[in-house]
């Protein structure tokens, strides 16, 4: 009797392990780090240094499935999916660390591990497309009309490798990596409203399975906040309808520059506008615009300006920000927050929030980021 209960408690100590061992050829004395997954933030689970011959091993307890990252000194990373209890052995290069190694042990991991691969080759293509329509040049070329309808598809055939993933393993913790695929900082893979039905299906599935892990309460939190969003998105459309003919796409705004001088909004017609909202006191709409940078400089000369609303109330932290960023653009504040007409009328709710307007005046979209406005520019301008 000693002897079985003896077992059964040993059993229920290492039930829970979980270990992730392996090799990183040429990694030899260098800092492997593992960190906790969630569905918006990543928190410090350990790091170690590898051993003489690359080795490395990392034991943890689990009581759920989680999300992990394998992450390189370098900052290149090894998704991972455990389960209670799984033994992971990882094989790589320092060198391919992250886009060229191989693992046993986890089904959920290798699944991922599929996943990013096929992501990566469609960056891929759609980073050569980008370069094929910068040599172009011409807008109106015909040849560019091709290169657009390939980067479509290209968009197309990665949505629906992603889709194929989430309804073939709906009742997976993997298909919540699925869902949160991204091209870049800025784009998931599932960006439109509609795709809410997948995030809300494989929330169903895995409260079945899973009810009482981290991933699904975090998922359903998210979803909640992604209907909130849409529903936000869609006011501004109404708001838009309701304006009618009496406004030709472009809702006018005339606010101050840092002189105290007004700067139409409307005086700007002719350019590709992008209205940007930020506040300097905000570290994430900071951070948005400082990744506009590289695009304004890059397409200003050509008719692309950057209409900055800073939503502030104390002018030297907003005239600070703007020197000490650098921002070359049309910066203007009411410096009135947060009571901002300016944030009523285009129904800014977070931020940053941006909207791009045409030649015309027209807006044509909200929220563009990294690749995917630059696309837009070299279609518009």
């Amino acid at each position: 009797m000693i002897v079985l209960i003896m077992t059964i408690a040993g059993f229920a100590c290492t039930g829970n392990r979980t270990e992730i061992s392996g090799h990183v050829i040429g990694g030899e004395g260098l800092t492997l780090t593992l960190e906790r997954l969630d569905v918006n933030q990543t928190s410090l689970v350990d790091s170690l240094k590898l051993g003489k011959d690359g080795s490395f091993a990392i034991k943890i307890e689990l009581e759920e499935p989680e999300l992990f990252i394998l992450k390189s000194d370098k900052g290149e990373i090894i998704n991972l999916l455990l389960m209670p209890g799984d033994m992971v052995s990882v094989e790589s290069s320092y060198e391919s660390f992250g886009h060229g190694y191989t693992l046993s042990g986890s089904l959920e991991s290798e699944g991922i591990r599929n996943l990013v691969e096929q992501l990566q080759l469609t960056r891929k293509d759609l980073d050569s497309l980008q370069v094929i329509a910068g040599s172009i040049g011409d807008p109106e070329n015909p040849q560019m009309k091709l290169v657009r309808s390939a980067y479509a598809q290209a968009i197309i055939k990665q949505k629906r490798y992603t889709i194929k993933y989430l309804v073939e393993h709906m009742g997976s913790p993997s298909s919540v990596y699925a869902l949160y695929q991204k091209y870049d900082d800025d784009n998931l893979v599932l960006n439109q409203e509609g795709d809410l039905q997948y995030f809300k299906s494989v929330a169903d599935s895995l409260e079945v399975t899973y009810p009482n892990s981290s991933l699904t309460r975090s998922l359903r939190a998210d979803i909640k906040q992604r209907e909130a969003d849409f529903m936000e998105a869609a006011k501004l459309d109404t708001l838009l309808a309701m304006a009618g003919e009496e406004i030709s796409g472009m809702l006018e705004l005339s606010i101050p520059d840092r002189d105290g001088n007004k700067v139409e909004l409307s005086s700007l017609q002719g350019k590709v506008i992008l209205v940007a909202f930020w506040a300097s006191g905000n570290k994430e709409s900071v951070q948005a615009m400082l990744r506009l940078k590289p695009i304004y400089n890059k397409y200003h000369e050509k008719g692309f300006e950057i209409y900055a609303i800073s939503l502030d109330n104390n002018k030297v932290n907003w005239m600070t920000a703007i020197d000490f960023n650098e921002f070359q653009w049309i910066n203007v504040s009411e410096l009135s927050f947060p009571e901002s007409k300016a944030a009523l009328l285009y129904n800014v709710t977070s931020l940053p929030t941006t909207y791009l307007i045409n030649r015309e005046g027209d807006i044509l979209a909200r929220n563009l980021y990294g690749r995917t406005l630059e696309t837009w520019l070299d279609n518009l301008i």
